[in-house]
């Protein structure tokens, strides 16, 4: 879990993600989506964001993205929010709550190399910790967050597991089981006719100093009709580095704490200079981002994973420096997850001609052998699934508290306890999740 190379891409799951659906074969989430309101309005007051009410969705959507809209029934227009690149790192946003509390402590450089309980107990007594130049941490704590982003996270109860005997498997959790991440490709290109209208159509637009960018989630009446797991198609746009929206994407990045040149793009410096003018009309007039005419305009198809048992990570026999057993990742993508991805390709560009949008931009599809590619697919760095939350320790990780199932004492907060993953990025919910768990662990844990 790192947050310096986030996209920082919020968006809630679809009341449909979190309910049980029989074109995933999955359960529905222990809790009910409702329930996560309020924790989803914490998180965006902690992110400094603006209150969702000051503006809806809707609004938004009938003003700025009408011809969207009307792409046909199989598709429901929703919008992502995005944080400012300045918020997106959290060492970043909350170093003065770290550093002005003095109960609190950081340590860097401290790897965890084991959790340890005495004897039988259901209690982690001691997380050790252990510097790459030999020196040791160890903490002991009433109770224990693991919050190490999916993969790692997962590492660490694997590696529990094993030096307990089986303290989370033997009543049969699948932990490492069920990895999952979503599958995206380029559903097509397009071909712009009419460039300011496809730019008002489709680009992201700036409310109240968060940007929103369009989606067309499959509905859930598609979902049934066609027996599809959840998806989308996006819009983006391909730059190659010579123009000045790459010159402003890279400061800001810079701003996140990466390693960003800029030198060499300021030798394109008058057409730098003429899109900076462009991007800055566009945001003050229009409030959106202005697209350049130099820009590859694709769109993009992302598919939910069904989920499958044998798609796990497990232990491996290679160790690190510290000698912890690295993760080995068997991701498996079957027939029928291609099958969806070149079915969603389908029914956008489907809808997508039939609209009057067709005389704003061609659509170019991909062909449907590409799409039946496994080759043309890629993950998102969206991991779910491996220390899924249920309601029965022999069919989940967690509990609906996020309390793993075998110990007293220790929690999760990670993208992995999600058992399905619906169309949303995964992090909003996770975050709701987590303040929803710092709830529970004031209620229930006594503080000295």
């Amino acid at each position: 879990g790192t947050s310096a190379t986030w996209g920082g891409q919020l968006i809630r799951p679809s009341q449909s993600d979190t309910e049980e659906r029989s074109e995933v074969h999955g359960a529905s989430w222990p809790i009910r989506s409702a329930e996560l309101d309020r924790f989803y309005e914490r998180v965006r007051r902690d992110l400094r964001l603006p209150g969702s009410a000051n503006r809806t969705e809707s609004e938004i959507c009938r003003e700025q993205f009408l011809e969207l809209q009307g792409l046909g029934s199989d598709f429901t227009l929703r919008l992502s929010e995005w944080l400012p690149f300045g918020a997106r790192n959290f060492a970043q946003l909350f170093r003065g709550e770290m550093e002005g509390k003095s109960r609190l402590e950081v340590w860097v450089n401290a790897s965890v190399v084991a959790l340890q309980s005495n004897g039988d107990s259901r209690r982690i007594s001691q997380v050790v910790a252990r510097s790459a130049t030999g020196r040791t941490l160890v903490v002991e704590a009433g109770f224990v967050v693991i919050c190490a982003g999916a993969l790692e996270s997962t590492r660490l109860l694997l590696e529990y597991d094993e030096a307990s005997r089986g303290t989370i498997t033997r009543d049969g959790a699948p932990l490492g089981r069920y990895f999952a991440d979503h599958l995206s490709t380029t559903g097509g290109t397009f071909r712009c006719l009419v460039w300011n209208r496809y730019n008002k159509a489709t680009a992201p637009v700036f409310a109240r100093g968060a940007m929103r960018t369009p989606r067309l989630e499959l509905s859930r009446a598609a979902q049934e009709r066609y027996q599809l797991p959840s998806a989308f198609g996006h819009f983006t746009f391909v730059t190659h580095g010579d123009t000045g929206f790459d010159v402003a994407r890279a400061w800001l990045r810079k701003r996140q704490g990466k390693d960003e040149k800029l030198a060499k793009r300021y030798k394109l410096m008058g057409r730098v200079i003429k899109d900076f003018c462009a991007l800055a009309y566009w945001r003050w007039y229009h409030r959106q981002l202005w697209i350049s005419r130099r820009a590859d305009l694709l769109l993009q198809v992302d598919v939910e994973q069904i989920p499958n048992w044998g798609s796990r990570v497990f232990l491996g026999e290679k160790r690190d420096a510290l000698g912890r057993k690295l993760l080995v990742i068997d991701w498996r993508i079957r027939p029928d997850d291609v099958r969806v991805v070149s079915k969603v390709g389908e029914l956008l560009g489907k809808a997508w001609r039939s609209a009057s949008l067709q005389q704003v931009a061609e659509l170019r599809p991909t062909s449907p052998r590409n799409l039946e590619s496994i080759e043309s697919l890629y993950d998102v760095y969206h991991p779910t699934g491996t220390l899924r939350m249920g309601l029965k320790p022999d069919v989940s990780v967690v509990d609906p508290n996020l309390r793993l199932w075998a110990t007293n004492n220790v929690y999760v907060s990670s993208t992995a306890v999600l058992p399905t993953t619906g169309s949303a990025n995964p992090t909003f919910a996770q975050l709701a999740l987590t303040a929803r768990l710092a709830d529970h662990l004031v209620i229930s844990t006594p503080f000295s």
